[in-house]
């Protein structure tokens, strides 16, 4: 669920809230094959520190070094002395210029119609420049921002030319830090007449997640007529990218954004009337096969089997994030020969993971579950046991000599001295240090949570004993990054934090001011629920739930799939004539089962031609052949590997149906297990809901709520499908399925096309 601000949220949840709200549509026309194919052609005209290809691959320029040009360098700390050499270049400073006011000429290898340019100049901008191209040349005069954009075409180019005249800061070289063959066509809520956003995902990677995203625009201007030359609608582009994001207008009459979708075009078409387009997430288009997997005797981590699924679909690095707890996962098993989507697929199934794409874009393979939590801390007093805070237990109390603290109505324990055999009580964190008489510390006392996984909460509550301090600072951390501090104020013995806080795996209380003369003493830390969204009767929803009961599951078998080797001999796994063109070339080769120990012949070979297998994996053998032309049979032997199964049966009801799931990448019997048990609790949830309810762009597909039930009070149900439809005002619908809370309680969870022989 989106992140939003307490005033947004206060007025979603009234009663009659403004029924109009806002959309803004983004269709950046970026014309991809001039944007992958350009290069400078003249590296020398450049200087050493430039980075001659990043500007045209959507990197930015984040930090800068100090040159000689004029009015460039500035002495606030915020830029860093040049190195000497071009190999301890480290900052990327974009294509720079050796000439003052010299120019920059990007090439392409053929000829590209190219609508419009984006280009990031930087701090050092021409003001009057030109850009020159085969069959046109724009001339500006006085830009005033280093952020430069033209709709002007420039036909059949195979160059582009930057020539300044007058730069912003006298005798200065130029710069690109960003260029983008093309620009975004923009559609307000003024022009767009409708628009639908779907997204589905199963918890349990039954189906690949689907987000789907259709929208019409008015066309009575004919402004996106395809017979127009010039009409941008022609410079529209199958995988070119579509942003979205909602507006709601507040109390103060300022509009809080929430983004939307981030996708990819589809199809479009266009009448005299309107414009209609499509667009869908990223894995929609990941159909090609990936053949590279292969087995492990010592094992692969799930991490490195998805870094190697994303690299070989061509996705940039920069566009996936893969959950870290995926190293601690370690898998033998080849990936079958599929589709690269269906490999995640597989890979978050057996990670316990849910695959999904995010609102700007960002593909993620992210834990699904409740992780383990272990605290820690080291300024704690001889009988403190910080590890106790995350434990439900009622703690027992010592005197102590903080002032005020120890009462004598029996309720306090005398201390232990501390010596070798002493046994203390089940106390939580009390620190070492002591406050002083103000309240300070001369170290301020902390008590480290750590995360086996990434998890987000709204809220949590933390439980002190008697004289508790006052202000307390919460360090939330993802990986190595901080991502947020949110300092407490005024505390009392239980207090709830109402806060949303970022996804964490590693939650630093820091308490910066403590009770005059006294220690910290905390009992318990405890985490608020996953979710702070309620659909209730009379507010969010706009008829009653109707739910149906699922069919029950009586028996869950989970398959293992154990490879092993042959007992057969070596075999002919391709036999295959082709047509050499030149001594050197390579052949592809690809096998419907698991094999190995490859090897390759010539049937009929003559002297000074050979063959070699010069790369292969469980799927695929490549050859290189060696002094042949013309055609030539070849052969390629190996084995298969013998698989074997075996199941792991969970007993769910008495009576029912039974379940087998079969992912190939499970050989494991630990593995399997803990499959089952996850799975298992998700089929005994069998209770699903429809329902219609007025709208939220906060809310996602696989988001935890709380639904109104006069039975259950707090019912905790999780969004299977959500559809968002917006015309001038919002509606939606939600299926969704009850009680999934076990995710948030089971140490394994999991999530995404349905690979699984599921039956």
């Amino acid at each position: 669920m989106q992140a939003a601000s307490s005033a947004y949220k206060e007025l979603m949840r009234r009663k009659w809230r403004n029924p109009l709200s806002h959309l803004r549509i983004t269709i950046g026309m970026i014309n991809q094959p001039a944007q992958a194919s350009a290069f400078i052609s003249a590296p020398d005209d450049y200087t050493y520190y430039s980075d001659l290809e990043k500007p045209m691959d959507n990197y930015q320029v984040k930090e800068l070094y100090a040159a000689c040009d004029q009015d460039y360098t500035v002495v606030d700390g915020s830029m860093y002395f040049l190195p000497r050499e071009q190999e301890s270049v480290v900052l990327n400073q974009g294509i720079v210029t050796e000439d003052v006011i010299g120019t920059i000429e990007i090439h392409f290898p053929i000829e590209y119609d190219i609508k419009g340019l984006t280009i990031e100049f930087g701090k050092a901008y021409p003001v009057d420049f030109s850009i020159v191209s085969d069959n046109h040349t724009v001339t500006v005069e006085g830009n005033a921002d280093g952020h430069y954009v033209t709709e002007e075409i420039f036909e059949a180019a195979t160059f582009l030319k930057f020539i300044p005249t007058v730069m912003v800061n006298g005798q200065s070289r130029l710069r690109i830090n960003q260029i983008t063959m093309g620009i975004g066509v923009y559609f307000d809520s003024k022009k767009i007449l409708s628009a639908t956003k779907k997204e589905s995902i199963s918890p349990i990677s039954e189906e690949l997640p689907a987000i789907d995203f259709d929208v019409t625009v008015d066309n009575q201007d004919r402004t996106y007529d395809i017979e127009n030359e010039e009409s941008s609608v022609n410079f529209l582009e199958i995988g070119q990218s579509i942003e979205a994001v909602y507006g709601q207008a507040l109390d103060d009459g300022s509009i809080e954004w929430i983004p939307g979708v981030t996708l990819l075009l589809k199809k479009w078409s266009a009448d005299d009337e309107k414009m209609s387009f499509s667009a869908s997430d990223r894995f929609d288009s990941m159909d090609g096969t990936y053949y590279l997997g292969d087995y492990h005797e010592e094992g692969i981590s799930l991490y490195d089997c998805a870094d190697e699924v994303f690299q070989d679909a061509g996705v940039d690095s920069r566009d996936y994030w893969l959950d870290p707890y995926l190293k601690e996962i370690l898998i033998v098993n080849p990936i079958p020969a599929v589709a690269h989507k269906e490999a995640l697929q597989l890979i978050a199934n057996a990670g316990r993971c849910i695959l999904y794409q995010d609102r700007t874009g960002k593909m993620y393979l992210k834990s699904s579950f409740l992780p383990d939590m272990a605290a820690s801390s080291d300024n704690e007093a001889y009988f403190s046991c910080a590890a106790t805070v995350l434990e439900k237990e009622e703690k027992d109390d010592y005197a102590l000599t903080g002032s005020d603290y120890t009462v004598s109505d029996g309720s306090m324990y005398f201390l232990p001295r501390e010596q070798e055999g002493a046994v203390f009580l089940n106390t939580g964190y009390i620190s070492e240090a002591v406050a002083d008489g103000f309240g300070l510390f001369s170290e301020n006392p902390s008590v480290t949570i750590t995360l086996e996984a990434t998890y987000k909460c709204f809220g949590l509550t933390l439980v002190f004993g008697r004289n508790w301090p006052t202000e307390v600072v919460f360090h939330a951390y993802n990986g190595e990054n901080s991502v947020e501090d949110y300092t407490v104020s005024a505390l009392e013995q239980q207090m709830l934090i109402s806060h949303e806080f970022p996804e964490f795996d590693c939650l630093v209380i820091e308490f910066t001011k403590g009770c005059p003369n006294n220690r910290v003493v905390l009992d318990r830390v405890v985490f608020g629920d996953s979710t702070d969204y309620h659909l209730e009767y009379g507010t969010e929803l706009l008829k009653s739930p109707e739910g149906s009961q699922l069919e029950k599951v009586r028996e869950l078998q989970v398959v293992r799939n154990i490879y092993g080797p042959s007992s057969e001999e070596t075999m002919e796994l391709v036999r295959e004539m082709v047509i050499v063109s030149a001594s050197g070339e390579r052949y592809t080769f690809y096998f419907g089962n698991a094999s190995y120990e490859l090897a390759a012949a010539l049937t009929e070979p003559i002297e000074g031609q050979t063959v070699e297998i010069v790369e292969s994996s469980a799927y695929f053998a490549t050859l290189e052949f060696s002094g042949v032309t013309g055609p030539v049979e070849v052969v390629i032997y190996g084995k298969e590997y013998a698989v074997s199964t075996a199941k792991v049966t969970r007993q769910l009801n008495d009576t029912g149906s039974q379940e087998t799931w079969d992912n190939p990448l499970v050989s494991d019997a630990a593995h399997a297990a803990e499959l089952a048990e996850w799975i298992g609790d998700y089929m005994m949830a069998d209770r699903e809901y429809n329902l219609s309810y007025r709208g939220e762009p906060r809310l996602d597909a696989n988001d935890l709520a709380f639904l109104e039930n006069k039975y259950i009070p707090n019912m905790l149900i999780r969004v299977t499908e959500h559809t968002l439809k917006y015309n001038g005002g919002l509606s939606g619908t939600i299926k969704a399925r009850r009680d999934v809370s076990y995710v948030a309680d089971a140490k394994n969870g999991l999530a995404g096309q349905r690979l699984f022989q599921h039956r």
